[in-house]
């Protein structure tokens, strides 16, 4: 399965705000994925609290700019103060709001509430088409309960009018990039009618083990669209420039003392001009690969 890095290269801008903030609600998570260093992770845990949360979204506002609550937690062990955290957004008119979730926490309750929220998206983490497949990536996870689980969500979804958008994830590692297990993960869940994804495996800087990263930095030609598109807050209010420094190690400001204008015109606006000059020299940048793999394939529908 190919994704080209052109794309990538042709998307990249130079924009005064960012076009995606992801948001960790939490850093703690039901699953130890082989895909993620969450389970290694030596930064301190916690959850964000709404106040913390709200400075994010009184900011963004009606702007240009999406939220994503995903990263090294998984949001629905706090079902309540997530849904909280989703329905003030629309408050807000923020222009749309993603949740990525492995989906083992998912009740008929919090499918309810999700689907009564006004969120626009959520991407379950899923990964295989067969259930031994799933489980030696997801450790932890159940495949048939998931299956369950994601059908009840479906269900709930078709009942309202104004229907979130609901995407399946398959991350190609080297462990299910058949390419009939691929092809029955596509048929199976377009037939369902929710919105197939497909995206390369990421290496979270260099945490994660990626053989499908075959070019070197000598081959780089363009800024990380990570870098140039998104910041991420972590759930103590840090901002990170991305996934790569998910350990906290350079952080840019906290949104508890620093809007995000500030810090994104600040730390962040001076390693963006670095890498448009073709310099990758930045600690968190020198070893990092993903910048090539920052687009997906979708199928029956669009992010």
């Amino acid at each position: 399965m190919k994704f080209e890095t052109k794309e990538i290269e042709n998307s990249l801008g130079d924009y005064d705000f960012p076009k995606v903030i992801v948001v960790e609600t939490t850093a703690y998570c039901n699953l130890k994925c082989t895909i993620c260093p969450q389970k290694s992770m030596l930064r301190k845990k916690g959850s964000m609290s709404f106040n913390t949360f709200k400075r994010i979204a009184d900011e963004v506002g009606d702007k240009d700019t999406s939220l994503w609550l995903a990263l090294m937690g998984e949001p629905l062990v706090q079902p309540n103060n997530l849904i909280r955290m989703i329905k003030y957004t629309k408050s807000q008119k923020i222009r749309q709001v993603s949740l990525n979730t492995n989906g083992m926490l998912l009740t008929p309750t919090v499918s309810k509430e999700l689907v009564k929220s006004g969120l626009d998206k959520v991407i379950l983490s899923i990964d295989g088409f067969k259930s031994d497949t799933y489980e030696a990536i997801r450790v932890g996870g159940n495949y048939q309960r998931l299956m369950e689980k994601v059908n009840d969500l479906i269900v709930m979804n078709k009942s309202y009018d104004s229907p979130i958008e609901i995407i399946v994830q398959f991350i190609i590692t080297e462990s299910n990039e058949d390419e009939v297990e691929v092809e029955d993960f596509k048929t199976f869940w377009l037939s369902k009618g929710v919105t197939v994804k497909i995206r390369p495996k990421l290496s979270w800087g260099h945490a994660i083990e990626a053989k499908n990263q075959t070019l070197t930095q000598n081959d780089r030609t363009y800024p990380c669209p990570w870098l140039m598109r998104t910041v991420i807050v972590h759930w103590n209010g840090d901002f990170a420039q991305c996934d790569a420094d998910f350990e906290a190690q350079y952080i840019a400001g906290n949104i508890n003392s620093k809007s995000i204008k500030e810090v994104w015109d600040g730390d962040l606006k001076n390693r963006r001009d670095k890498h448009w000059k073709g310099d990758f020299s930045h600690p968190l940048c020198r070893e990092c690969r993903d910048w090539q793999v920052g687009r997906s394939l979708f199928y029956g529908g669009t992010e």
